[in-house]
Formats: C-alpha cells, structure tokens, sequence
C-alpha cells in the first residue's frame, strides 16, 4: 500500500515538474519579482545602515509576495485546463496534494536560497549565526509552500480561484511571517538565539500541520 501512495505522489511531482519545465513562466516570473525587488531596495538603501530586523522583514516580504503570486496556481491548474475529471480516476486526493505540495516546496525552498543569497550579497548583511539562517530558510519553505498548497485546494473548485486563492493564504501568512522574520533576524545577529532557534522550529511545526489537515479537507471538496 505505502508503494502505490509513493508511486502516485512521485507521479504528481513529475508531472508538474515536467509542466513547469516546458513553460517556466510562473518561476521565472517569481525570480525575476524578486530580483527586481532585490535591486530597488538597494538602490533606497545605499549607503544606509540596515539593521538586521529591518533587512529580515523585508526579505520576508519579498518571499511572501514572490510565492503567493506564482505557486497558488499548482493547485488550481487542472480545474482552469479541464483535465481535473481524469486526474480524479487515476489518483488519490491525498496522493494529489502531498505531490503537490512536495512541488511547491522545492520551488519555494529554490526562491529562498537565490533571493536570500541574492540580497545577502547586494545588501553586505552580516550572517551572526548560518546554521541557523538555514534552518530558517528550511522551516520557511516548509510552512510558506504548506500554506499556499492549503489556500489552493480550498480554492480549487470555487469561480474565482485565482483571487480566492490568494486571499485565504494571506490570513495563514500572518504567523509564518512573524516566525520567518522573527529566526531570521536573529539569524542576522539581533536579538537572543533561543528565540530565533524556536520561531525557526514554529515555522517547521506550523507546516506540518498544513501538510496533515490539507489533504482530508481536499478530499472532502475532491468528492464534490
């Protein structure tokens, strides 16, 4: 049984891995957003001290508007293509989220190394603890890539998914914000590790809840 679901989730994973590998636009779309924005902040930021809280906000703010504006679509692709219908036979509602969700972390886990390495280099932050910006970085995708997967299913079968889809991730953001900002900028040297070591372990927590509670409700609105 546990190889049929490996199979199936390996199945969805690739199938949206081949789909964005033959037309990029939505990543490239989201690097070239946080490219820009990379920039832009440099440039107002020339020649100003930027203090580690200030410099993880707004690399959080980056993150969150890179990946609601791209990765909601994952979710919603076959209902706008028409193939939800056959996708329904061939797999399972949980098989189809969890291989989803694997797709969007990969992407978003991708969007946090380049940006953040990105930003690290135009902006000369001070890294006080790595380790530690890693597991935040790690923590983050899991939760950011959770949530926006869980504000897709629900929005999947609704008219205006796209819309849907990005307010109903913007309430589940709020904590992943305060715990991404909050382990990065201690990560940066601001305040006490302890603190940044739990918002980093909140981070990873809050997703894997999103991971156990999306696929029942997906499955619910599946059936429908």
């Amino acid at each position: 049984m546990s190889s049929n679901w490996t199979k199936e989730i390996r199945a969805i994973f690739m199938k949206e891995l081949k789909s964005e590998w033959r037309s990029p636009h939505a990543f490239l779309t989201g690097i070239l957003f946080g490219i820009i924005s990379i920039v832009a902040i440099s440039i107002a930021a020339f020649n100003i001290h930027v203090s580690p809280t200030l410099a993880a906000g707004l690399l959080w703010t980056i993150f969150l508007f890179t990946v609601v504006g791209t990765l909601g679509r994952v979710m919603i692709a076959e209902e706008e293509s028409g193939t939800a219908d056959l996708l329904r036979l061939v797999s399972r509602p949980h098989s189809v989220y969890w291989g989803k969700q694997l797709f969007n972390f990969i992407q978003t886990l991708a969007y946090a190394v380049l940006l953040t390495a990105l930003y690290i280099l135009f902006n000369g932050v001070h890294i006080a603890f790595f380790g530690l910006m890693v597991a935040s970085l790690f923590a983050g995708s899991v939760a950011l890539s959770g949530a926006v997967t869980f504000s897709g299913a629900l929005a999947a079968r609704a008219a205006n998914r796209q819309a849907l889809a990005a307010s109903l991730a913007l309430p589940l953001m709020i904590p992943v914000a305060t715990w991404g900002e909050t382990s990065l900028r201690v990560a940066f040297g601001e305040g006490f590790y302890d603190a940044g070591r739990l918002a980093a372990l909140g981070l990873f927590c809050y997703g894997v809840v999103e991971s156990a509670l999306g696929p029942y409700l997906y499955a619910a609105l599946w059936k429908k």
